[in-house]
């Protein structure tokens, strides 16, 4: 009688453990591809730690461009991101994305970021009008500090990289490392880049700053989010950004730029500058 409930009590036990390997809830995230490093892997940490508090399984998707990680989104292939705000923007009207956090560097209080315009320290280029005429870098079609701020940063100068007697060549480098070091290579003549990824780049000796010269500064831009999917329950989306938000009470977390000291809560309406940028670009073009 012993021995069978013995193995009674083996079979709840085994069944306990499967249900529980079988009720792992496993959701895909992907990255907007803003740096050559490979973006994803400043997440590892962070990844960790809310696997660890949630129980759930994140496996990291890589894609090309900025629109594959809203299509990512839009068919069921990716349910977490990491996009810029342009992005996010575009996730959030047609993927069904909700943004609910965003990295704050250590020392700073504020998730938010800027455009920067970057020469090399001996260029001719002194002020931020003297770009007209030049060759000009930008990252990707779709990257809001590599794209649209300074499309709206050169508009405020009556400047349009789509005028072709404004600017010699624009032409789009692939991501901020990219449109950096066409300038240090000399196949460029200025730069529109994200802050955050200038600060990084200066960090791991990937240039000196007595290479170059920021001509010009943009106005804060609004962080880039973290995003889920509103097709993940309510409950699963609760408990994904509250981990998000201790995150960095249980070891040393990163984000988009390297480390960061904590995830600040945003939402959606955040973005609101962003879309009406956007729409005040289209409507100029027009």
């Amino acid at each position: 009688m012993i021995y069978f409930k013995r193995i009674f009590l083996i079979l709840i036990i085994f069944s306990f453990f499967t249900n529980i390997q079988a009720e792992t809830k496993k959701f895909n995230m992907v990255f907007v591809p803003a740096s050559e490093k490979g973006d994803e892997s400043d997440y590892v940490n962070l990844i960790s730690i809310v696997e660890k508090i949630t129980g759930f399984e994140i496996k990291t998707v890589k894609v090309t461009d900025y629109n594959a990680a809203v299509e990512a989104m839009r068919a069921g292939r990716a349910h977490i991101a990491w996009y810029g705000g342009k992005t996010y923007i575009k996730a959030a009207e047609i993927a069904d994305a909700e943004a609910f956090a965003a990295g704050v560097r250590p020392g700073e209080k504020d998730a938010g970021y800027f455009a920067y315009f970057v020469v090399k320290k001996d260029s001719k280029i002194k002020k931020f009008s003297d770009v007209k005429g030049k060759v000009l870098s930008l990252n990707s079609i779709g990257s809001t500090s590599g794209d649209l701020i300074p499309q709206v940063e050169l508009a405020k100068i009556n400047l349009s990289t789509i005028n072709k007697d404004h600017f010699k060549n624009v032409f789009y480098a692939g991501s901020h490392d990219a449109c950096l070091l066409a300038v240090l290579n000399n196949k460029s003549d200025v730069c529109g880049m994200s802050s955050r990824n200038f600060e990084a780049r200066l960090a791991d000796n990937t240039f000196k700053l007595d290479q170059v010269r920021i001509i010009h500064k943009s106005d804060r831009v609004p962080p880039p989010p973290l995003a889920y999917s509103k097709r993940i329950s309510l409950e699963d989306r609760k408990k994904i950004k509250e981990a998000v938000l201790e995150a960095h009470k249980h070891g040393e977390i990163g984000g988009y730029g390297g480390k960061m000291s904590h995830y600040i809560s945003v939402k959606d309406s955040d973005y609101d500058v962003l879309r009406n940028v956007v729409a005040l670009l289209k409507k100029n073009k027009n």
